[in-house]
Formats: structure tokens, C-alpha cells, sequence
């Protein structure tokens, strides 16, 4: 009976000490060893989270190493083809290019010699009767008759004159403008088409004709003046082409270049 008492007065004395100790703020060493093993969880969950957030799990690896070789295959396929893009060497066009027609420098061109048919006249004399290229044996018996221009055999011709000899000027374009008449005149053509057609003129008809070329068309057309005494038919460049056939031609005289025949 008597340790039972001594017991329950222990308990209440411990009780009523802790009870003080609390009230006065005095540390209880169990409450204090809690305390400090609370902190070092909490350093311990901190470290284990910041490792499990820093250190990449085996997942995100795999993923990290697909993701390199992707971009290695990528950048090698770059490469690759760059490399084939330097290699590639371009090759020339088959295209067919239209052959010239231009004669070489060693080439020799034989021209036709001037007739000598006829009485010589002076130069002076063949100027003051209208003929704008004086030649040493005109044809004196030479005449070709009117031939009325429609409009659009005047617009025609006037561009043909511009495309074949608009750089020969007035002169040029007047020589050109008689061969188009007397052929016309000759072998009785109604169109200027069917002169380009039948003897084969190659100028262009799209230039626009100068006042110079539409002057010469009128000098011979509408006032019936030529450039030469003399019918020319057929004409060529030389220095741009080689024809023998028009060397088979009777020659009537030469104009920066440019050759004029008869038949």
C-alpha cells in the first residue's frame, strides 16, 4: 500500500515538474531530439528532391539519346547532300543551236563582174536625173512602171525596208524599196507578201520604220524615182552570209556592204 502511494506521488510530482517546466519555458530534452530530428528529415527530403529533380531518370536518357541520333542522321543527310550539290558538275545544254551562216575568214567569195553593156555615163549626170547610187554602165533604156500602194502593202513594205537595210538610211531603204517595185513591176506581184515569199526576203517586218525609210518609200513609189538606173531584183550581205546564187545574178552595184543584182 505504501509503494502504491510512494508511485502515484512520483507520477504527480513528474507531472506537476514537467507542468512548471512548460510554464517557464525551460527545453525538454524529448521535445528538443524531436525538433531536431523534424530538421534533419526535412534536409533529407530536400536533398532526395533535389537529386530526383537533377539526375535524369533512365526514361528521360533514352529519350535525350534518340533525340542526338535524329539530329546526327539530320545533320549527316546535310552534309551528304551538300557534298553531292559541290560534286555536281552541270552539264551543257543538246539544245540545237541554228547554224550560221556567216562565210569564214578564208572562205573566198567570188563575185560576179559588172556588165559592160551600155554607154558610160558620168556619175554627175546620173545625180542630176534623180538615181541616188551612180553606177559606170547604167542601163539608160531602164524604166519601171507606177505601182499604186495599198495601205497595208505600204506599211508592209516600209517595215520590210526598215528589217533589210534601215541601217543604209534614206539611200539604203530607197535601193531596197526599188528591188520590192520592180519585182512587183516584173513578175507582176499584187502583194508585198508574195514578194517576201517568192524571193525570199529574210528581214524582219516588226521594226518600226524611221521618217528616213518612209521618205525613201515615197521617193519611189508615190514619185516614182529609183536609186539606181538600173532594175535590181535580188540583193545579200556578204560579211553576213555566202551565196553563190547571187553571184550567178548579173551585179549592179554595191551599197555599204550590201550587193544588188539584176537576173
Amino acid at each position: 500500500m505504501n509503494n502504491f502511494l510512494e508511485k502515484r506521488i512520483t507520477v504527480i510530482l513528474v507531472a506537476v515538474v514537467l507542468v512548471l517546466c512548460i510554464a517557464i519555458g525551460i527545453p525538454v530534452g524529448v521535445s528538443h531530439c524531436l525538433v531536431t530530428t523534424s530538421n534533419y528529415d526535412v534536409a533529407q527530403t530536400t536533398e532526395a528532391t533535389t537529386e530526383s529533380a537533377t539526375e535524369p531518370t533512365e526514361t528521360a536518357l533514352q529519350a535525350e539519346t534518340e533525340t542526338i541520333k535524329v539530329n546526327t542522321k539530320a545533320h549527316a543527310k546535310k552534309d551528304s547532300d551538300d557534298d553531292k550539290l559541290k560534286n555536281t558538275v552541270p552539264t551543257e545544254s543538246t539544245e540545237t543551236k541554228p547554224s550560221e551562216t556567216k562565210p569564214s575568214e578564208t572562205e573566198e567569195i567570188v563575185f560576179a563582174t559588172a556588165s559592160t553593156n551600155g554607154v558610160k555615163t558620168s556619175y554627175q549626170t546620173q545625180w542630176n536625173q534623180g538615181y541616188i547610187v551612180a553606177v559606170d554602165y547604167p542601163d539608160t533604156s531602164y524604166s519601171c512602171p507606177h505601182v499604186e500602194l495599198t495601205d497595208e502593202n505600204r506599211d508592209l513594205v516600209e517595215r520590210l525596208c526598215m528589217g533589210e537595210f534601215g541601217s543604209g538610211g534614206f539611200n539604203g531603204a530607197a535601193l531596197i524599196a526599188q528591188a520590192v517595185k520592180n519585182a512587183m513591176a516584173t513578175y507582176g506581184y499584187k502583194n508585198v507578201k508574195d514578194v517576201i515569199t517568192n524571193l525570199h526576203y529574210t528581214g524582219s517586218t516588226n521594226k518600226k520604220p524611221t521618217k528616213a525609210v518612209k521618205d525613201a518609200v515615197v521617193y519611189v513609189f508615190d514619185m516614182d524615182k529609183d536609186a539606181v538606173q538600173h532594175r535590181i531584183l535580188y540583193m545579200y550581205n556578204p560579211k553576213k552570209v555566202s551565196s553563190k546564187f547571187h553571184e550567178s545574178q548579173k551585179y549592179i552595184c554595191t551599197y555599204k556592204d550590201v550587193r544588188f543584182f539584176d537576173k
